[in-house]
């Protein structure tokens, strides 16, 4: 199973969308459980660290990305989402951004996005992530800064992470 891409710049929205082969109730906890989130969530060849996640309208979750040790890259980023909609087994919605290792949003980083988990036959879903930007400028520059390979790659550790019989995920 491959990502699907789509750039809409007459809506200036990114979405990356998967299919994975996962029940819905183990593929919504990977999205808001910590002990999952750790597993998958990045890019390829880069791990994740959660210091807060409150699932709930207004409720935030903080986490840093940063490359595994044995890629030797110092780089890392830290994100912030603020939570608007907690549709549970189905959807969320946020205002994900860039912010300070401490917390502190970093203006004009945020994107409002959405994450849809839609049951499509028995253990699979369909995972949708839509990224709003600001302008059609911002929305190109989603593959360059890593944004669209960051959402394939992450997409498809879900699926090797949720996938039955691999004996990874637990509901």
């Amino acid at each position: 199973m491959t990502a699907i891409v789509d750039r809409d710049h007459a809506n200036k929205q990114l979405t990356v969308q998967r299919s994975v082969r996962g029940a819905a109730a183990l593929v919504w906890s990977c999205w808001t459980e910590p002990g999952h989130l750790r597993q998958w969530w990045g890019p390829r060849g880069w791990r994740s660290d959660h210091f807060e996640l409150e699932l709930r309208p207004g409720g935030v979750w903080r986490y840093r990305l940063r490359p595994a040790r044995e890629h030797g890259a110092d780089e890392e980023h830290w994100g912030r989402a603020v939570y608007d909609v907690v549709d549970p087994y189905s959807s969320l919605s946020f205002l994900d951004g860039s912010c300070s290792p401490h917390g502190t949003p970093i203006p004009g980083t945020e994107q409002p996005t959405h994450v849809s988990i839609k049951e499509s036959a028995p253990r699979r879903c369909e995972v949708r992530i839509v990224v709003r930007f600001p302008s059609v400028h911002a929305l190109e520059q989603a593959e360059p800064t890593g944004m669209v390979d960051g959402f394939i790659g992450a997409l498809a550790r879900l699926d090797e992470y949720v996938r039955p019989g691999s004996g990874k995920a637990r509901s």
